[in-house]
């Protein structure tokens, strides 16, 4: 099998996934021939398949952003430190495609394709990753992203069959008729960022990068109040969102964002927000390796799109873990 056009793909298949994860298997299975393709359904399976893999082209995930994730931390966990890990990706089939998005990949039929035509060597892109409260990920953060993709996934086990529950008005439905409400009653956390690295970044008005002079480890970068406070080193959080534009500028940092705003006006800013767009009336960034955040009260915490509980602390730390991601741009 070792000319068939699958030959050396690895791909992980999410056993949970909406769109039919054993169906899928075997789609991508007849139309990969040679490639091993693996439903699983939890960390332990993709920690086992992974040890049974030797020289793979590429390693690909079939989920949504939680399985890239739980990959990635697999990976993190087989794969001595120090040692590279292999060539991954995303093929979309989840419900935000984050990561995904970010590298390229529009639908996952597209994507198969793609691979079909390709014999050798596939494209790839150098990313970054960070720790959020202790696992590796491309974006993570709490407040209102995380109450929103809670109320997100509560209306969809409501409406499970409706095609709108599972499209981006689904998710702004949530946003003004679940998390908006709740934000209003309860109103904003406080928070306190520390700086625990090393040297911080900063954007100006003309999106330039600035380095902030005189900022050292324990440095107090914000105190004040929050809507969201995240970090990322993805772009977006789905559906074309970019909620942050600029989380790729440097590699070896990852990009934390502040956005305060009340409710009121949070819901005006709604399409400079998806868009991107800067600068913003509350919106604060800086380019860090290493900060904790402290909140005046229990949040909601998301790593990866995937709701984890409360944190009254967490902590974002830069990854010296680098992946070469396969770029669907280029393989395209």
């Amino acid at each position: 099998m070792s000319g068939s056009v699958g030959s050396g793909l690895h791909i992980l298949v999410n056993a949970n996934a909406k769109r039919g994860g054993r169906r899928i298997a075997v789609q991508i299975a007849r139309a990969l021939p040679g490639a091993s393709v693996r439903l699983t359904r939890t960390i332990e399976e993709i920690e086992g398949w992974l040890r049974t893999i030797k020289e793979p082209r590429a390693i690909l995930s079939a989920g949504g952003d939680g399985s890239a994730v739980a990959l990635l931390n697999a990976l993190d966990r087989v794969v001595p430190k120090g040692e590279v890990l292999p060539t991954i990706g995303a093929l979309p089939l989840g419900t935000g495609n984050a990561w995904a998005h970010a590298l390229g990949a529009r639908k996952l039929d597209t994507c198969i394709r793609a691979l079909m035509r390709s014999g050798g060597p596939l494209p790839t892109r150098r990313y970054a990753l960070f720790e959020c409260d202790g696992v590796l990920t491309f974006f993570g953060g709490c407040g209102w992203d995380a109450q929103v993709l809670d109320d997100y996934r509560l209306q969809l086990e409501r409406s499970p069959s409706s095609r709108v529950a599972k499209s981006v008005w689904g998710y702004l439905t949530a946003m003004l008729t679940r998390t908006a409400p709740k934000t209003a009653l309860y109103g904003r956390p406080h928070v306190i960022i520390e700086n625990l690295g090393d040297a911080v970044y900063t954007l100006g008005p003309d999106r330039k990068l600035v380095r902030l002079e005189g900022v050292r480890r324990g440095s107090v970068l914000y105190d004040g109040m929050a809507s969201v406070a995240g970090a990322a080193t993805c772009p977006e959080f789905g559906y074309g969102f970019r909620a942050y534009p600029f989380a790729e500028r440097l590699l070896d940092y990852m990009n934390v964002r502040i956005y305060d705003q009340k409710v009121g006006k949070a819901i005006l800013d709604i399409p400079k927000l998806w868009k991107g767009q800067h600068p913003l009336d509350g919106m604060h960034d800086w380019f860090a390796t290493e900060v904790r955040m402290t909140f005046s009260r229990p949040v909601p915490l998301q790593i990866g799109g995937e709701a984890v509980g409360l944190r009254q602390s967490v902590d974002f730390r830069w990854s010296e873990r680098t992946v070469d991601a396969v770029d669907w741009r280029m393989l395209e």
